[in-house]
């Protein structure tokens, strides 16, 4: 497959702009089958997608307030930061190098409060809750929808996976990473995500993917009202290969500092899953 690239011009530069197909989460909500091959579509090609939450005010009000708790989080002394990070502890708490940092917070933790979220953060206790709570069921939307298009009589194939019940490290990460005055000094830090499923909200370029076809690189234009989803390496394997997790990478356009902030919400798999073809 080969897909027609659009083009921006940032900072002067033009770049390529990947061609993501957008999906629509009300017509996914009414288990609507012409959105759903749309959806299988995109997590097989390109493994990545827009998820359209335009419809859900309360939702994108969250993530608003989030870039604001984030900012002042990481508006703290790198003292105090650093006394949330836990060094034997992958999926928790603060990471965090010269200009960059970044803060993990368990779903496990805030639905069985079992750990304390920062105390800069308690006081947005709500808005942590609903995020994580609304986020976790917008994935299980879109995994239904795909075990619908992986095998067509049943629906549940990957949510024996991704059981409600059972723990795992699903997960609000915010991130703050500046951009720096030459793109020079951008060091590489490609990936893929080795989770299921990515949500990611940002208002910056910051994200480019490799396309399968080619394998050059393209950005990813954020989009207000939209959610940039990713397909993990858990879901290729649960496929078979027949979802495509994407390798990507976190750049800037052109040279500048700026700040630059992130919410996502990393969707994974019960902990004591085999990961193995379904």
């Amino acid at each position: 497959m080969t897909l027609t690239l659009k083009k921006a011009v940032v900072g002067g530069v033009e770049i390529d702009v990947a061609p993501l197909e957008t999906i629509s989460l009300q017509l996914l909500l009414q288990n609507n089958e012409g959105e759903r091959t749309k959806l299988y579509s995109a997590a097989n090609s390109l493994g990545f997608f827009y998820l359209d939450v335009t419809e859900s005010k309360e939702y994108l009000s969250d993530v608003e307030k989030l870039y604001s708790i984030t900012e002042k989080y990481f508006s703290q002394s790198q003292e105090d930061l650093l006394k949330d990070f836990h060094k034997e502890d992958e999926f928790r708490g603060y990471k965090g190098g010269s200009n960059w940092g970044s803060l993990e917070i368990l779903r496990d933790d805030v639905i069985n409060d079992e750990v304390p979220i920062p105390s800069i953060v308690r006081s947005d206790s709500g808005t942590v809750e609903r995020f994580i709570s609304f986020s976790h069921e917008m994935v299980h939307v879109i995994l239904d929808q795909l075990s619908k298009s992986l095998w067509p009589n049943s629906d549940s194939r990957l949510k024996e996976s991704h059981c409600p019940t059972k723990r795992n490290n699903s997960s609000l990460k915010v991130y703050r990473g500046p951009t720096l005055e030459r793109l020079a000094d951008v060091g590489d830090n490609t990936h893929t995500d080795g989770g299921s499923l990515t949500l990611l909200y940002t208002d910056k370029w910051g994200t480019q993917i490799e396309l399968p076809w080619n394998k050059k690189w393209a950005w990813v234009e954020a989009k207000p009202g939209h959610a940039i989803v990713t397909v993990g390496d858990t879901l290729q394997t649960l496929s078979g290969g027949r979802l495509y997790s994407c390798r990507h990478r976190v750049s800037q356009p052109v040279d500048g500092f700026g700040e630059r902030w992130a919410i996502t919400y990393f969707f994974r798999p019960d902990n004591d899953v085999s990961l193995v073809p379904l």
